[in-house]
């Protein structure tokens, strides 16, 4: 097998097969490890604590009442400016910098308690108070 005729599907194949390889060697050496630990009577320490690179899980910033309430006050600006026409959940998390999923959430949640909100198309919500 020559590499210079390789076709660039089959080189990213064999770069995939060379990571999983990769990986597999290191588990085994870490099995390898863990034998060698009981073989000479030491005890194989146990798993503890979280995945590499998964972080800690830490409430950070505004708790949440603070939050919601000032969500509230900038969706209920952007769709009293927007007019009677409304204005779609995708132009909204740009203005408010917020995920759309969130906006959707809200409109579910809070937004459905708030007279004057109306659903005036597909993803788009319009605020007549």
């Amino acid at each position: 097998m020559s590499l210079s005729n390789l076709s660039s599907a089959q080189l990213a194949q064999l770069i995939g097969l060379i990571k999983e390889k990769e990986t597999l060697q290191a588990r085994l050496e870490k099995v390898d490890a863990a034998l060698q630990a009981l073989e000479s009577g030491k005890s194989v320490p146990k798993k503890r604590g979280r995945k590499p690179g998964r972080p800690a899980s830490v409430k950070v910033g505004a708790p949440k009442g603070r939050r919601t309430k000032r969500l509230k006050a900038a969706m209920l600006k952007a769709l009293s400016s927007a007019g009677s026409s409304g204005v779609t959940v995708k132009e909204l998390a740009t203005k408010l910098k917020v995920k759309p999923g969130n906006i959707f959430s809200w409109f579910y949640t809070t937004g459905k308690k708030i007279k004057g909100i109306t659903k005036v198309g597909e993803a788009k919500y319009a605020y007549h108070g």
